[in-house]
């Protein structure tokens, strides 16, 4: 069954459970924030383009092509989602679909193995696996190779329930070279050293010149700015999320969004809040 929710001016569709449309309407910034971050992008970089790892149904596509048409590659390895992303694409336009999923290494995917739930998909008990359906995963830098218009893409999405600190942490060529802004779930849940692979991609992106980073609750409520130096800040946060998930009975806190900006692109934080009502003093 399928179901049409309104995402950034365009009527997509859905699966019957997928929980967007809900949380939206009971968080009303949840999964905003792409919108007026893709704006500010795309005004310093006219000719931009961007990826969109973990695409889903096309809901982040739609938001990235909220203000003005550009280039996207979605990537979705999920049989599940990627009939509604090919039909949401002739939609939202602008749109070229990479089906596969993206990791370090090139390896099969037992597709029977991937957890979805509420329009969210892990595969981490599905990688290596055998099955039979089989699915593909490939490192970002192969996949930029075969489609080449985006090798410079200047935003690059990602949202993966388990596999973010992977993608960009075997990203680091692609990451030095492009320097896109880059938007990722922070989540320790997936591993049981999840709160050092956390930081460990922290340390990466600032050894890649990443001097930013915009933080959001789970909720996509702006949270806090931090500058690549501030590290024992990240240790904190990090062990707020440990803390929240595993030491105070019901989480409220699940994880957060991550925004960096590389050197040359610190003057985007400041534009891509998704609160714009509220003026500094």
């Amino acid at each position: 069954m399928a179901k049409q929710y309104q995402v950034a001016g365009f009527d997509l569709y859905f699966p019957d459970d997928h929980l967007l449309a809900h949380y939206q309407a009971t968080w009303q910034l949840y999964d905003r924030a792409l919108g007026p971050l893709t704006q500010a992008i795309a005004a310093k970089y006219p000719q931009m383009t961007a990826i969109d790892i973990g695409a889903n149904v096309g809901d982040s596509a739609a938001l990235i092509q909220q203000f003005q048409p550009l280039p996207t590659l979605c990537v979705e390895g999920n049989p599940e989602y990627l009939e509604y992303l090919e039909a949401n694409a002739q939609i939202i336009g602008n749109i070229t679909i990479a089906d596969c999923f993206i990791g370090a290494t090139e390896t099969a995917v037992a597709l029977e193995a991937i957890a979805s739930q509420g329009g969210t998909t892990s595969v981490i008990n599905a990688v290596g696996g055998d099955g039979v359906l089989l699915g593909s995963m490939r490192p970002l830098e192969a996949l930029v190779q075969e489609f080449p218009q985006f090798q410079t893409a200047k935003l690059l999405k990602i949202d993966t329930d388990g596999f973010d600190f992977t993608i960009i942490q075997s990203a680091r060529s692609f990451l030095a070279q492009a320097q896109p802004v880059v938007y990722f779930e922070y989540d320790i849940s997936f591993a049981a050293d999840g709160c050092q692979q956390a930081l460990a991609t922290i340390d990466l992106l600032v050894q890649l010149g990443y001097a930013k980073f915009a933080i959001y609750d789970n909720f996509g409520n702006p949270l806090i700015t931090l500058n690549g130096s501030d590290r024992q800040l990240f240790v904190d946060l990090t062990h707020y999320l440990y803390s929240s998930r595993y030491a105070s009975g019901q989480p409220v806190i699940y994880y957060f969004d991550i925004c960096a900006f590389p050197a040359a692109d610190v003057d985007l934080c400041a534009t891509a809040n998704p609160v714009r009502h509220w003026q500094q003093p």
